[in-house]
């Protein structure tokens, strides 16, 4: 996702699949700069699943993205600071968005 993204840019979008529960845009810790792909939480996880399928490798911002489920859980802010840069991501019910 392009830097000027914000929740309510992504939550627009995605809110015509389902109830949206949380959107997410991770920053770096050390610099404040995006990480270039955020979260989309749904209540529902037949909503995700419809939104994975109609929004990848749609335009958002001027961008083609990509939406995967996430794999893991959210990390805590506690866990991002003693773990090095690595990705963090959530678990399987929450379409995660990157630019191509």
């Amino acid at each position: 996702l392009c830097d000027c993204h914000r929740p309510e840019d992504v939550r627009g979008p995605f809110e015509q699949f389902g109830h949206i529960k949380d959107v997410y845009l991770p920053k770096d810790f050390y610099t404040g700069e995006p990480r270039g792909f955020g979260f989309v939480q749904y209540m529902n996880p037949e909503d995700a699943a419809r939104a994975k399928h109609h929004m990848d490798r749609q335009v958002l911002g001027g961008r083609e993205i990509t939406v995967v489920f996430a794999e893991e859980n959210r990390k805590k802010p506690s866990e991002m600071r003693m773990k090095s840069r690595v990705r963090s991501v959530f678990d399987h019910v929450f379409p995660c968005l990157s630019c191509v």
